[in-house]
C-alpha cells in the first residue's frame, strides 16, 4: 500500500516530539546538550522484507550493533528496537560517563554498568517515543522493561526480515553530543491490525483537518 506525504509529516511529527523530550531528558541527567532528531521514516508491509536496509539507514555501517528492546501491547502490540553500532554505542556510553574513548580498550568488552547505561538510554528513548505515539492516538500501552543485546548486523538483519506476519516502522535517527553526530535506528514491529489501527486513526484526523 502506498501512504501520502500527509500520513509520514503526521508519524514523523509524533516521533520528533517523542525524541524531543527523550533529549530533554538525557540533557538534564547528564547535565550536557542533547540533541536527537528523527529525519526519515519508512512504512514496510509483511510482503515487502526483502528491501535492502543500506538503502534506508545502514549505508556504511557495519560490524556490531547493540539493540535494546521493548514490547508494548493492549490496543496496538509490537516491539520497539533502538539500534546503534557497538563502537559508537561505545562513545555514547564513554559521553554520559565522562570518558575518553582511549581510556577504554576494546570496545565490545561492555561491562554490566554499560548494559544498564545502555538500558536506561533504551528506557528513555523508547518509552518517549512508543509514549507520545499513545498519546497522540490516545491509545494505552503496557511496557516491558528494556532488553539490551549485541547482534551481528546480518543475523539481526534477518531475524527481522523473518518475522513475515509484522509491519515495520523504520526510524533512522541522530544523536547528538556536543560537536558529534552518531547515526542509528529506531525499528518498531507492529502487528498488520495494529499498523491498520495507527493509519485508521491518522486517517481519521487527515478527514478531520480538510473538513
Amino acid at each position: 500500500m502506498k501512504y501520502d506525504d500527509l500520513i509520514y509529516d503526521i508519524l514523523r511529527e509524533i516521533f520528533n516530539i517523542g525524541v524531543g523530550k527523550a533529549a530533554d531528558m538525557l540533557s538534564e541527567i547528564i547535565d550536557k546538550k542533547i540533541l536527537l532528531d528523527v529525519p526519515s521514516i519508512k512504512i514496510i508491509e509483511p510482503d515487502n522484507k526483502d528491501i535492502e536496509f543500506d538503502e534506508f539507514f545502514y549505508k556504511g555501517i557495519k560490524g556490531t550493533w547493540m539493540v535494546s528492546s521493548i514490547c508494548f501491547e493492549e490496543k496496538i502490540n509490537g516491539e520497539a528496537n533502538l539500534i546503534f553500532p557497538a563502537d559508537k554505542t561505545r562513545s555514547i556510553i564513554n559521553f554520559c560517563t565522562k570518558q575518553e574513548d582511549e581510556d577504554v580498550g576494546n570496545y565490545l568488552d561492555f561491562t554490566d554498568i554499560d548494559y544498564d547505561i545502555v538500558r536506561e538510554l533504551g528506557n528513555i528513548i523508547l518509552n518517549s517515543i512508543i509514549g507520545e505515539m499513545g498519546n497522540f492516538l490516545d491509545i494505552n500501552l503496557e511496557y516491558t522493561l528494556p532488553n539490551v543485546r549485541l547482534f551481528n548486523r546480518m543475523d539481526f538483519e534477518n531475524d527481522i526480515k523473518d518475522r513475515r506476519d509484522l509491519s515495520l516502522l523504520m526510524l533512522s535517527i541522530s544523536f547528538i553530543l556536543d560537536d558529534t553526530e552518531i547515526e542509528g535506528a529506531i525499528i518498531i514491529s507492529l502487528t498488520i491490525n495494529s499498523l491498520n489501527e495507527v493509519i485508521n486513526i491518522i486517517k481519521r484526523m487527515e478527514v478531520e483537518l480538510n473538513e
